[in-house]
């Protein structure tokens, strides 16, 4: 019995797709290719609406499948067994796939693309779990069994295997345009973030840190947070800009009441001017509605007039508990939490504005006239690039060079 081990892989958000439905699958392939770089295969393509791998170690499935979790647009991939499409193949290939496995329940679980075949799905759910149940003498359990036998018929092929990993779904990452993520090294913008990456977005990111008056640390977590998100984008640029020269001329020349939010203008300012530069036409931030005083309706309104970008924010609706559990599947949580000093929590004053008045904001703002310090702040920012898996490049330039 001739038998060919290979990941099967099923897209999303794809499926959804019209005429440009196979431009969405070339991507994706691309994006599957890239992060099986350094494991075997021979080659992956699409049929049927799924897509294959071949040519792989199964012996290093675990690697496989951590590496195709982080693939954006995938909804599940299986390993699996090919053979010929006979209902006794399928059978006794199914039986050899258990023979090591310590289960209490199962299910059979069919789908057959391949029409010509002779027995409907539910005939082969059937068949094959009566042969099942008595070899091993276990119960069959159609809502949450331990085993879930997958079978799939595609194109006079039977696609045998029970090792699934469940995908983050959505749409390949560069299948989006391009934004901008205001990203700290907290909870709230790394998640935000990969929200944003789920949608197909290719994401610039830029961070702000107030050094030397502060620690390092921001920069630092902010790097280690980007080799994780980068696991997921391949490839990413980050913007180091230096606030503190701006943030010490708002202190000295506004009520300590506005700080933050002057702050947060002056952020969204230079944010701005990097993605004009680079042609991305919005901004993502991690704010999440009345989390903290700066993210009060009002206070959003103050700090979006900032800009004529739109700003998304993927959390603005969410609980911090909802935040915290994201964080902590996609990997982020634990560099989130380490000590950090934050560009504006470092300055906030006992009492910040909860519920700013725009035009006083705006006519403060115009008093003490940014304009001149933000190109200034921009050239004496660092450039870092970080390629999957974790290499990083440093590099300091004007912000006409940034795209060198």
């Amino acid at each position: 019995m001739k038998q060919n081990h290979c990941i099967l892989i099923h897209y999303h958000e794809i499926a959804l797709k019209g005429k440009n439905r196979s431009w969405f699958e070339r991507q994706l392939i691309r994006n599957i290719e890239l992060q099986l770089t350094n494991l075997s295969y021979s080659k992956v393509y699409l049929t049927a609406a799924r897509i294959f791998c071949f040519g792989i170690d199964t012996s290093r499935w675990d690697d496989y499948a951590s590496r195709l979790k982080r693939v954006m647009g995938i909804k599940y991939a299986i390993l699996v067994s090919q053979v010929d499409s006979d209902i006794d193949i399928i059978q006794q290939v199914a039986a050899n796939q258990l023979k090591q496995l310590d289960f209490s329940s199962f299910r059979v679980s069919a789908r057959r693309q391949y029409k010509e075949f002779h027995l409907s799905s539910q005939e082969i759910n059937e068949i094959v779990g009566q042969y099942l149940q008595s070899v091993y003498l276990k119960p069959v359990k159609l809502k949450e069994a331990e085993i879930n036998v997958v079978i799939e018929l595609v194109k006079g092929m039977a696609y045998i295997g029970h090792n699934r990993i469940d995908g983050f779904g959505g749409l390949p990452v560069k299948t989006g345009e391009r934004a901008v993520s205001m990203i700290s090294s907290g909870i709230d913008s790394p998640v935000a973030s990969f929200e944003m990456l789920k949608r197909g977005v290719d994401l610039t990111y830029v961070h702000f840190h107030s050094s030397p008056v502060t620690n390092r640390q921001s920069i630092q977590n902010v790097e280690d947070i980007l080799t994780i998100l980068s696991s997921y984008q391949i490839r990413c640029q980050v913007y180091m800009v230096p606030l503190l020269k701006i943030q010490q001329k708002i202190m000295s020349e506004s009520p300590n009441k506005l700080w933050v939010i002057l702050f947060r203008r002056a952020m969204i300012r230079l944010a701005s001017m990097i993605a004009d530069e680079i042609d991305a036409p919005a901004l993502i931030s991690g704010e999440s509605v009345g989390q903290v005083a700066s993210q009060t309706l009002s206070n959003i309104r103050a700090t979006s007039d900032a800009t004529d970008l739109p700003i998304i924010r993927p959390l603005g609706g969410s609980n911090k508990e909802d935040i915290v559990r994201l964080a902590e599947k996609i990997g982020t949580y634990e560099i989130s939490i380490e000590p950090y000093d934050d560009c504006c929590s470092f300055f906030v004053p006992i009492h910040p504005e909860t519920k700013a008045d725009l035009k006083f904001v705006k006519k403060i703002e115009h008093q003490i006239d940014l304009g001149k310090m933000f190109a200034k702040t921009l050239e004496d920012s660092d450039i870092v690039e970080i390629k999957y898996p974790h290499y990083i490049k440093r590099s300091v330039g004007k912000l006409e060079n940034i795209n060198d």
